[in-house]
Formats: C-alpha cells, sequence, structure tokens
C-alpha cells in the first residue's frame, strides 16, 4: 500500500515512465504575516573645495538646508578637519551655536572620538538638522584627530544622510573613499585653479574608478573667460553657482543665519542647490 505522505506522479518522457515521489506536508502560519520594515541607508555625501575659500562650507550648509525641510529624513552636517588649530574661523562662531544651544548641552563630537567615547545616538539637533561642528574648545586644545578616529566619526554618526564639510584637512583624499558621493567646488580665480589641480586630478582619478562625483564652479561672474576656465578644468558636466555678493554673508553672520536663509544668497542658489538635490537623486 502506498504510504499516505507520498504521492506518486508518472511523467511520460520520450516514452519512458518516471516516477517521482513529492512529499505532501502541512504548513501552517503560527503568525500574521506583516510588512517588513527596513532601516534608511545611510548616505554620506562629501563636499570639498579643491582650493581655500572656495565656498565648500556654503555649499554644504545650503545643501544641508534644503534637505532638512523633506519629510523623513534625518539630516546631519558633520564638519571634518584634522587639523583643528587656534583662531581659525569656525562655523560654529558664524551661524551662532552659543545662541542656539544656550540652554542646551552641544556635544563636543571631537573630544568624544578622541577621549575614544561612543558616539552613537548622540546628536545637536537645531532646525532639523543636528550639527556635528569644530568647537572653540576643540581649536583652544588644538586637537588633532587620527584618521582612524575621523573614519569612526563618519560612520558613526547618527542620521540618514551625512553632509560632509570636508576642510583644513591634511588627508582629503583618504575621507573622499568613505563618501557615497562626492561635491567638489570650484573657485574659478586663476590662481586658486591652479593651486588646487594636483588635488582635482586625484578626484578625477577617483571619479574615473567608479566613484560618483558631482563639479560645481562657485563664484561663477562675468569677469571669467570661459574658453579658457573650460578648456583648463576639462569637465564634461558641472553646476554653477553665481558670485553673490559679500554684504550677503555679513547680514548672515550678524543675525547668526545659515547663509542660504538670507533673501539674497537663497535667490541666488536655491534654483541650483534643488536641481542637484532632484539631479542626484538625494531625496
Amino acid at each position: 500500500m502506498q504510504n499516505q505522505y507520498y504521492r506518486k506522479t508518472y511523467i511520460d518522457i520520450n516514452a519512458k515512465i518516471c516516477y517521482i515521489n513529492i512529499m505532501e506536508r502541512i504548513f501552517l502560519r503560527e503568525t500574521k504575516e506583516e510588512k517588513l520594515s527596513f532601516v534608511v541607508e545611510k548616505q554620506k555625501i562629501g563636499v570639498v573645495g579643491i582650493s581655500r575659500s572656495a565656498g565648500t562650507t556654503l555649499i554644504a550648509t545650503s545643501i544641508a538646508k534644503s534637505l532638512s525641510s523633506v519629510e523623513g529624513r534625518k539630516v546631519t552636517f558633520l564638519e571634518i578637519s584634522d587639523c583643528l588649530y587656534e583662531n581659525r574661523p569656525l562655523l560654529y562662531d558664524s551661524i551662532g551655536v552659543d545662541k542656539r544651544f544656550k540652554a542646551r548641552e552641544f556635544t563636543r563630537f571631537y573630544g568624544k572620538i578622541i577621549g575614544g567615547e561612543n558616539i552613537r545616538g548622540m546628536s545637536n539637533p537645531d532646525e532639523q538638522i543636528s550639527w556635528a561642528i569644530i568647537t572653540p574648545e576643540d581649536t583652544r586644545e588644538a586637537l588633532e584627530p587620527a584618521p582612524i578616529e575621523i573614519v569612526r566619526l563618519i560612520n558613526n554618526i547618527q542620521g540618514d544622510l551625512i553632509i560632509c564639510d570636508i576642510s583644513e584637512c591634511k588627508r582629503s583624499e583618504d575621507y573622499l573613499l568613505d563618501m557615497d558621493m562626492v561635491i567638489v567646488v570650484i573657485d574659478p580665480m586663476p590662481s586658486a585653479m591652479v593651486a588646487g589641480y594636483p588635488f582635482m586630478r586625484e578626484v578625477k582619478r577617483l571619479e574615473y574608478k567608479g566613484k560618483k562625483v558631482v563639479w560645481i564652479i562657485n563664484k561663477y561672474n562675468s569677469g571669467i573667460n570661459k574658453r579658457e576656465l573650460l578648456s583648463y578644468l576639462k569637465l564634461k558636466d558641472f553646476y554653477k553657482i553665481p558670485f553673490i555678493s559679500a554684504d550677503n554673508f555679513y547680514s548672515a553672520e550678524y543675525n547668526c543665519k545659515i547663509p542660504y536663509e538670507v533673501k539674497g544668497v537663497k535667490e541666488a542658489m536655491k534654483e541650483t542647490i534643488e536641481k542637484i538635490i532632484k539631479d542626484e537623486m538625494l531625496i
């Protein structure tokens, strides 16, 4: 007699009879099927200038501010530097962090990573952005984080969209390797481009190897010889940010604002910043 747990299947293949036994088992689901929830994958966007004063922080803070209005995204602004010397101008002072956090504690991330502390879950939220930036205490202590400490900061900071302002770094190229996308800011002044050419060449090498790179020419103005500019840079695609009058940036600092919050700055940058966010699928 045939075993009750099996059934025999007869298949005729080229006039040959095959017997296949298939086990008839019973499956009972014990719990109700539920939709799986997924953690949003962290995106790390590195913003770097090919020369000093290219406008890296302006671009990085503007992107962070624009993205902070997107519902469901947790934006973190991370300032990356491995040379925290005293008397350097600080974003901390520029946007008035001491005023913004007057009644709250501001976490010193650099002090914590150098001290070997666990930074997971820590944040400094203000206006939908968490700020992980260099403090006056960091520079007074002349902290010099090791590359491994910087990498630990990049990969353990809270947030699902990390905008990394990479400036005043001895080893910028190394930190770019940890980025999902690199935004390169160029000052079109000839002397600035000549000074930054070796670094730009390194970034182009990363781009050739498959790194996602976005190029921005900042301070774009009528004094530029466009033919010479394009011949020197040899870029296929790039975005342009127009030259913005300095009085807008003075106004921003005197009012403890991110420059992108000032009308003159936002009007000049909004279209390009939103196009970058849309084209590069940052939302």
